[in-house]
């Protein structure tokens, strides 16, 4: 039960799914998350997937760099990834490592905007 709140896949639309991630992020979790994300990818052939960071309390350079490797796992099952409330402290921390998402990430300022660009909610 506990595995299963820890990475709550939401199904918005068919083919489109909301992943929010709430609290502190560390190297377990998102190894868990890279797991469970995956599969369900997979099992309910998501085609694009919302990683909502709105929710996250603080992420460690190693979660951060992970985060965005699981984005590529993502895209080699073919499922876009749209990046939503990324803060500054994690939009900080990539800028220290290097980290760019720019050519393979969709990004918007908050859910809603996502939402609304793709039509789901008005």
């Amino acid at each position: 039960m506990i595995d299963e709140l820890s990475v709550p896949i939401i199904p918005l639309t068919e083919r489109t799914a909301i992943l929010p991630i709430v609290g502190t992020m560390d190297t377990f979790r998102a190894k868990r998350l890279q797991e469970k994300a995956l599969l369900e990818i997979e099992r309910q052939k998501f085609k694009r997937m919302i990683i909502d960071l709105s929710g996250v309390a603080y992420m460690d350079t190693a979660v951060v760099s992970h985060l965005f490797k699981i984005v590529d796992g993502f895209m080699l099952l073919g499922c876009e990834a749209i990046v939503t409330g990324i803060r500054s402290e994690v939009a900080n921390t990539m800028i220290e490592l290097g980290v760019s998402i720019a050519d393979r990430v969709i990004t918007k300022a908050d859910l809603q905007q996502a939402l609304e660009e793709l039509k789901i909610i008005s």
